[in-house]
């Protein structure tokens, strides 16, 4: 679905940031984008979906979205619809002069008749299950007036019923409580299954790999280190990270 082939992004004194990055997207699966603090992890996220930072340019490779190379115009009617990116500050993806409800609502229509379009049941059971208690507080709220995990958890929401079949999120969890956060990934992974999504999930947390994870990018200093197969990956470890990653996971 989405796929990097000898990426290189660089910033302004031509100091390279990503470096020769292959790795693949496989459809209707969940890839884990792992790596420590400072390794690329969102940067990468940014130039998948053609969101570089001001300052930043791709100075090689390219991306493909179902084979189709994207660059500049070509994310017009795509990016949103087709693919959807969901940043770290949630807060900041919301306009801050419309209610959470209003901007839900004005999403909604992007998704209608296609197939498998959107959430199955209906925006407040939706909202229940991704911990919100007073669903009715939530629509009628501005963004300032949530907390960053409530800002989180509506843009999942929101990503969920754009009807976009490829979703990339970036730190998803960072601002969830334990008990939001498992069910985040319950209701996360059960739409995934259900509708064939394509999930990009950058993170650090380590903690929800076997839970989630189909396959597996993990990233050392702007450089991808072991991609594939969550199995394969895990399995034979190289690089001193991997190791770590599955020495952490294995079973005591």
């Amino acid at each position: 679905m989405l796929r990097a082939q000898d990426l290189w992004v660089e910033d302004q004194a031509a100091k390279p940031l990503l470096s020769a990055v292959d790795m693949e997207i496989p459809a209707g699966k969940v890839t884990m984008l792992l790596g420590e603090s400072g390794a690329g992890k969102t940067l990468l996220a940014r130039a998948l979906t053609g969101l570089l930072p001001a300052g930043l340019r791709m100075s090689r490779g390219r991306v493909l979205f179902n084979g189709r190379e994207m660059n500049g115009r070509a994310w017009e009617g795509v990016r949103g619809r087709e693919v959807f990116y969901a940043p770290q500050n949630a807060a900041a993806s919301f306009n801050p002069v419309l209610t959470i409800g209003r901007q839900i609502s004005e999403c909604r229509p992007f998704a209608a008749g296609r197939s498998h379009a959107g959430y199955d049941g209906g925006l407040d059971d939706l909202l229940a299950r991704l911990q919100f208690f007073d669903p009715a507080r939530v629509l009628g709220a501005y963004p300032h007036e949530l907390s960053g995990g409530e800002n989180q958890r509506c843009l999942l929401a929101l990503a969920l019923l754009s009807g976009a079949g490829v979703l990339v999120l970036d730190e998803p969890t960072s601002e969830i409580d334990a008990v939001a956060h498992d069910e985040f990934v319950a209701v996360l992974r059960e739409q995934q299954r259900l509708r064939s999504l394509t999930l990009l999930l950058v993170s650090h947390h380590l903690g929800f790999v076997d839970r989630i994870a189909d396959a597996l990018c993990i990233l050392a200093d702007g450089k991808v280190v072991a991609a594939g197969p969550a199995a394969c990956v895990l399995g034979s470890p190289g690089h001193p990270y991997v190791r770590e990653i599955a020495d952490y996971l294995r079973p005591e």
